[in-house]
């Protein structure tokens, strides 16, 4: 649930989408959201009493396509500083450790960086939503030519951003991002 809010808060904020639910009816966010569950979070998940965890999938998924539930974008990607280190890192060390898929989990880091740009795509701002927002701005900026210097952080990464193989990918993702938008790189994901 929190690995999943993480994963569509990110790209609905880049693209000016103001709640959760009207993340979900985004077919590429839906789609992102789907596939990095299903093939590279939930291979690392036990099953609890009466519930799979592709059950838990689909049941977060209805959760957070419900609109009843009023719920922003920005409130959800508040404090990524915290919360991508706390529910997505630990899952991205697993996956490389298991030598399972990271490429969607990578792009979402990437998706991360390029909010903390602070712009949307359409130009407008993103007012500062981490208590360590100047520094990840900073980041952010000398990422656009250097992805490095995004993983660089190690405050949120560790030793995550000096790991070859997820270095590489969240490199192409950023680059990608920058140079054709949010929604080309969810399409590229999608359709690998």
């Amino acid at each position: 649930l929190n690995a999943g809010h993480q994963i569509i808060a990110t790209a609905g904020e880049l693209l000016s989408i103001e709640t959760i639910a009207g993340t979900m009816a985004h077919p590429l966010i839906t789609g992102l959201f789907r596939r990095i569950e299903v093939k590279e979070i939930v291979p690392h998940v036990a099953a609890v009493p009466d519930m799979t965890p592709s059950a838990y999938v689909d049941l977060v998924e209805r959760r957070f396509s419900n609109a009843e539930i009023f719920d922003t974008t920005r409130r959800v990607a508040f404090d990524g500083s915290s919360r991508h280190a706390g529910f997505l890192h630990p899952i991205i060390r697993d996956a490389l450790a298991a030598e399972t898929p990271i490429e969607g989990l990578a792009l979402v880091e990437a998706l991360w960086a390029r909010m903390c740009a602070g712009t949307r795509e359409d130009g407008s701002a993103i007012a500062p939503n981490d208590p360590f927002w100047d520094e990840l701005v900073v980041a952010a900026d000398a990422a656009k030519a250097n992805p490095q210097a995004w993983l660089s952080q190690t405050q949120f990464y560790g030793d995550l951003g000096q790991n070859p193989r997820f270095a590489k990918s969240f490199g192409h993702w950023l680059t990608l991002i920058w140079d054709h938008g949010t929604e080309a790189a969810l399409q590229t994901y999608l359709e690998s």
